[in-house]
């Protein structure tokens, strides 16, 4: 299962729509690995994830909040350095089809006025 799969399938939703959405940290470590790694190269990046590793093992043992917030941190991290292995250029995320495909989701599950009701 590659990482965006695995990340498709979030955390437990009991919601029965079978949609499991990422909780609001995830969504927020996720983001700012992204901030971060904006116009790194592959090199840069993978330096980033391997200091992402540490930091999570250094830190003891991680628990509730912290361990997901880590957790979403190093799989950030893993994702865009796989996508910027073969790529020559820097990060951008207005160019990772992986990010432009979350936006584009949530925007179609963005809850409409009739939902609110």
């Amino acid at each position: 299962m590659s990482l965006e799969e695995d990340r498709a399938s979030g955390s437990v939703d009991d919601t029965g729509d079978g949609t499991a959405e990422p909780s609001e940290d995830e969504r927020d470590a996720w983001a700012r690995v992204r901030r971060s790694a904006a116009g790194m190269r592959h090199h840069d990046a993978k330096e980033a994830l391997e200091d992402a590793r540490r930091t999570a093992a250094g830190s003891g043992r991680l628990t509730g909040r912290d361990a997901l917030v880590a957790q979403a941190e190093i799989e950030e991290w893993e994702r865009i350095t796989e996508a910027l292995f073969d790529h020559a250029g820097v990060y951008d995320s207005a160019d990772d089809p992986f990010v432009q495909g979350e936006l584009e989701g949530r925007a179609h599950h963005a809850p409409t006025p009739s939902d609110r009701r």
